[in-house]
């Protein structure tokens, strides 16, 4: 975990548990049959007594506990009936980074991921079967000079099929197979791109970074909208009424970290302590903003008005490409935590992130607040009414 402090164990569970399953998430998910191999090789060993972790507090007091959320995580992930499956070649260009925010991006959908490195050696029967067993394939572009690799990108070629989906990314390796004519020989045999092809024409960024997530959560998405849809019709039709029933609030949250800026829409808003002054917000795992509202994390709620709501919902409804502006033709103005607050909100609170709990397919967000403003004193908050209670 990325978790600092003077403790050198890890005496306090509560504390360090948000940023143990943040980790886990970012890094660990998208590999989770190799953790669950490496979890049975531990398997032999009698007893563990400590972890030596490369990052955060070595774990002494807490090692069957977390082990076992290791174990109980990736069993999760890796019994998944989609799999995306990323071919590229480790250590060249910027491909390592690259590959694991898209691979950040599709775990939030509760897809599973496999990552093929083609550098490895790989045999091409099995490349084969991997490539034909795929849901989804993401290809991150591989040198062109290098034969053994193009012999391994001709196979996959050669073995996937049109009910797959695809998406393509650069690496920035200077050297890199172009990217249009691959994208071309995918749509010729009937794979459907889940998203534009990401061309990368200098040093990525952190926006390229969150681009590629942002684009593996689109494919994580076009692959369980199937059964999205069914599980919205599953349940009961008088309980899904009266869940409808339960009204909220009209809000739209903004978070900003360095160049990467984000939004949503949300109405599952409710304040939760006073002191201290603090509110909760129920956050989809697949929304691009979740990974902006991280324990320590800041962002603005903006209160929308009641009657002059309608244009800035609407905009904030749309569906954004990755890497999309998502305030161009909005006005802003900047909080003092650098987030944008939005001109035409009813009002404003500036927030920081205190703790997170899992909740099935959303995270509640809980959150200490220390500045805002009201420009309209007399002015209602705009309510939201829903007619069910299964889907927004």
């Amino acid at each position: 975990m990325h978790y600092c402090s003077d403790a050198t164990f890890d005496e306090d569970l509560t504390a360090i548990s948000a940023e143990f399953k943040y980790y886990y998430e970012c890094l660990m998910a998208p590999n989770a049959r190799s953790v669950m191999s490496a979890l049975k090789r531990m398997g032999e060993l009698e007893t563990v007594g400590m972890v030596a972790t490369g990052h955060g507090p070595l774990l002494s007091h807490n090692v069957d506990e977390l082990i076992g959320r290791y174990r109980n995580w990736s069993k999760n992930k890796a019994k998944a009936e989609k799999i995306v499956g990323i071919f590229y070649v480790s250590k060249y260009g910027d491909s390592d980074k690259l590959v694991q925010a898209v691979a950040s991006g599709v775990s939030k959908t509760e897809v599973a991921v496999e990552m093929v490195d083609l550098s490895e050696d790989v045999d091409l029967q099995e490349l084969r079967e991997q490539a034909s067993r795929f849901t989804g394939i993401v290809v991150g572009m591989p040198p062109a000079s290098d034969q053994k690799i193009q012999t391994a990108l001709s196979t996959i070629l050669g073995s996937v099929h049109d009910k797959q989906a695809v998406g393509l990314f650069e690496t920035g390796g200077g050297d890199d197979e172009p990217i249009d004519p691959i994208l071309t020989k995918f749509r010729e045999l009937g794979l459907k791109p889940a998203f534009g092809a990401i061309k990368i024409k200098d040093t990525p960024t952190e926006s390229t970074y969150k681009q590629c997530e942002e684009a593996g959560t689109d494919l994580g998405q076009l692959l369980t909208r199937e059964q999205s849809i069914k599980h919205m019709k599953s349940l009961d039709a008088d309980l899904d009424k009266a869940l409808g029933r339960l009204s909220g609030g009209l809000y739209i949250i903004t978070a900003q970290q360095g160049d990467v800026k984000s939004a949503m829409l949300a109405s599952w808003v409710n304040q939760a302590s006073f002191k201290p002054l603090g509110l909760s917000i129920a956050v989809a795992k697949d929304r691009a903003i979740e990974s902006l509202m991280q324990v320590g994390d800041k962002f603005v709620l903006n209160i929308l008005e009641e009657g002059n709501y309608q244009g800035l919902m609407k905009h904030f409804l749309k569906r954004f490409l990755p890497g999309a502006d998502r305030f161009e033709g909005v006005k802003t103005q900047p909080a003092e935590n650098g987030a944008p607050i939005l001109s035409d909100a009813l009002a404003y609170v500036e927030c920081e992130v205190g703790s997170r709990m899992d909740a099935g397919d959303h995270w509640i967000v809980y959150s200490t607040v220390y500045a805002g403003k009201v420009s309209k004193p007399e002015a209602l908050t705009a309510v939201h009414h829903r007619k069910v209670g299964n889907h927004y």
